[in-house]
């Protein structure tokens, strides 16, 4: 009996030293922060924080949104009087200037909320209201943009399309014109050089084509309408630099070339360009 009722107050002497030597358990500390704890109105979690030094006003990373404005855009009618009675700042801006009121209302009528998280929010909207919360001021340059923008691409596209030029009649030669890309012609020779002679011509691409060509994309195939669009801009090119020729008293074009560069977005020139001559048989 001697031995069990030793071991019995050896280990109730290590039970005591190790209860002895733990901290005391301080309060507990909430899963989520501050913010999420707002939007989910838990109330106890928010007491957790502040009684743990965060700040009440203290703004997060995304938006520098503080607790209230969760609270209000999420429709949490008590935990928005709750945080205001703590003196949470009802005018509060995050950095887009929207204060807990905007939040309230925003995207009120969209579908990441059900009837009942609309109503939360319209009465949270309500109280807010009630106790003087101010909302996000609208500055004349914000109206500005707003429907400048789009009056100025509507604009853009009745000046486009009332001042489109008319298809002018290219001129053409009063005389056949021979044209190579060689430096000579067989047959011939060049008995007078008349000097350079080029034709050009920019053309913009056509919304119509352009939707018609991305189709094209998808499922392959030749792209016909950008190939009619180059194939025309060839020949106005080739038809302005053959009038140019003749005006010269030109009788062929030696070392005919295409040249093509991008003016801006959506729109190219295509030149055409070789040296008028005047070439008899050999």
């Amino acid at each position: 009996m001697k031995h069990p009722f030793e071991a019995f107050i050896v280990g109730l002497f290590f039970a005591a030293t190790i209860v002895a030597q733990e901290p005391d358990a301080g309060p507990a500390s909430p899963g989520d922060d501050i913010w999420t704890a707002a939007r989910k109105g838990d109330l106890t979690a928010l007491q957790q924080h502040i009684n743990a030094g965060i700040d009440i006003e203290a703004q997060d990373e995304e938006h520098e949104s503080t607790p209230l404005h969760h609270a209000a855009y999420y429709g949490q009618v008590e935990t928005v009087k709750w945080l205001v009675e703590k003196g949470a700042g009802k005018n509060a801006r995050n950095n887009d200037g929207i204060t807990p009121l905007d939040a309230a209302y925003a995207r009120i009528e969209s579908d990441e909320f059900d009837s009942d998280a609309r109503k939360a929010k319209r009465e949270v909207g309500e109280y807010l209201d009630s106790i003087g919360a101010e909302k996000k001021e609208v500055h004349w340059y914000d109206f500005l943009c707003c429907f400048s923008c789009p009056a100025l691409f509507i604009f853009g596209i009745l000046y486009a399309a009332f001042t489109k030029p008319k298809r002018e009649e290219i001129p053409t030669p009063s005389k056949p014109i021979m044209v190579t890309t060689s430096p000579q012609i067989a047959g011939k020779k060049v008995v007078r050089t008349l000097g350079l002679v080029r034709g050009n011509t920019i053309r913009a691409r056509h919304l119509g084509r352009d939707i018609m060509a991305g189709l094209r994309n998808i499922v392959g195939g030749e792209v016909t309408d950008y190939g009619k669009l180059l194939a025309e801009s060839r020949e106005q090119a080739l038809d302005r630099m053959l009038a140019q020729a003749d005006e010269l008293g030109a009788n062929a074009v030696i070392g005919l070339q295409f040249q093509t560069s991008v003016v801006m977005a959506g729109a190219a020139e295509m030149m055409a360009f070789g040296t008028a001559v005047v070439a008899e048989d050999a």
